[in-house]
């Protein structure tokens, strides 16, 4: 059995402003808010939960500095951390950066309403598309990391497409569901066993204090 430790990373400068949208965005910085949470983060997760034997993130900045933040606080620096760009956010092609209102006109947002999981921007990937190469790398990871405990920075929609495929979620769950949004560095653990992923919890908020959520949804 492979444990995967899914965390959202902390709060970046779009996640500030609801006008923009965010989708993948890899230069994008953490906030001072967002180094706040990333310490706290590290010290929850080091108290609460195992200690994990291979680290990962996304190739954003933003990911990358909760790992960081992890790795100070126990000096482990020198253990390193593996990059995948399956673990990236989606993106949203042209869109990405762009102003909501300029983009999501009612003409597109037909189009979401009828192409649901399918539905995509110019250059940009669909739901299902995300969800298919993060449950990709969870069963390969299986496959390369028998029996080790994985602690993963990643993405707030990235890990909602892939946890609604699981769980059958809405296409309004996945999206914008105030209920099953997912807050910065909360965290999501999913075992997986004979190609088999069981979602044992979703969105858990471990630091004190609930972090405001931020916008991480789409459309």
């Amino acid at each position: 059995m492979t444990e995967i430790y899914l965390a959202r990373h902390p709060e970046s400068t779009l996640n500030t402003d609801r006008t923009l949208i965010g989708g993948r965005s890899n230069h994008v910085p953490i906030t001072n808010n967002g180094k706040r949470q990333a310490l706290a983060f590290a010290k929850a997760y080091t108290r609460e939960y195992p200690s994990p034997d291979i680290v990962f993130s996304s190739p954003a900045v933003r990911a990358q500095a909760l790992i960081e933040a992890y790795l100070r606080h126990n000096n482990t620096q020198d253990k390193g951390y593996f990059i995948d760009d399956a673990l990236q956010e989606m993106t949203q092609g042209v869109a990405d950066g762009k102003p909501r209102a300029a983009i999501y006109t009612p003409k597109v947002i037909h189009r979401i309403n009828e192409e649901l999981f399918d539905f995509k921007l110019s250059e940009g990937e669909s739901l299902n598309e995300v969800a298919d190469r993060m449950l990709t790398w969870m069963y390969e990871a299986e496959q390369k990391y028998p029996n080790a405990v994985l602690l993963v920075a990643t993405h707030g929609q990235a890990i909602r497409a892939a946890v609604g495929r699981l769980l059958n979620w809405s296409h309004y769950d996945v999206t914008r569901n105030p209920a099953t949004t997912t807050p910065n560095v909360s965290l999501t653990h999913l075992t997986v066993q004979d190609a088999a992923i069981t979602v044992n919890f979703v969105n858990k908020v471990i630091i004190e204090g609930r972090p405001a959520d931020s916008a991480d949804g789409v459309y």
